[in-house]
């Protein structure tokens, strides 16, 4: 949805909407855009729940799903249960696929040793760019029967 953004295009994208950069925001986005990706851009066709809660900095990660996969608030799809993790589930309105996307222990690490707001922002800067499977477990899911 996103791929005409320059690297500096999307973090200001992604700041307007956000008010500032962190891990946690350009992780969600990062997650959404996979999604897009993986179940198809049409974010009518489509629905997302994180399990973030709504206590920051975690809770920015939903903020960044919404950027990524455009599931939104507004749209009454996407919703968020208050389990304190960054993870987030994405499933086709039909039920047919399904996919769960959470951070690797890597990713879990850089964040717990980010100590403060320049930190986060250089973090979140970089970890735009960063591979995929550096990130992310993603797990897919289809219905049995």
């Amino acid at each position: 949805m996103h791929k005409e953004l320059s690297h500096e295009e999307t973090l200001a994208f992604l700041a307007r909407f956000h008010g500032h950069i962190g891990p946690y925001l350009v992780l969600g986005y990062r997650a959404g855009v996979i999604a897009n990706r993986i179940l198809g851009e049409d974010p009518f066709c489509k629905r997302a729940h994180t399990m973030t809660g709504f206590k920051p900095p975690i809770s920015c990660f939903t903020d960044g799903v919404q950027l990524g996969s455009c599931c939104t608030i507004g749209k009454g799809n996407i919703t968020v249960s208050d389990e304190g993790e960054p993870r987030v589930r994405f499933e086709l309105r039909d039920g047919s696929r399904s996919l769960e996307i959470s951070l690797s222990d890597e990713a879990k690490a850089r964040i717990a040793a980010a100590h403060d707001w320049d930190e986060a922002d250089r973090l979140g800067r970089h970890m735009l760019d960063d591979p995929e499977e550096k990130l992310f477990i993603v797990t897919h899911h289809t219905p049995s029967g």
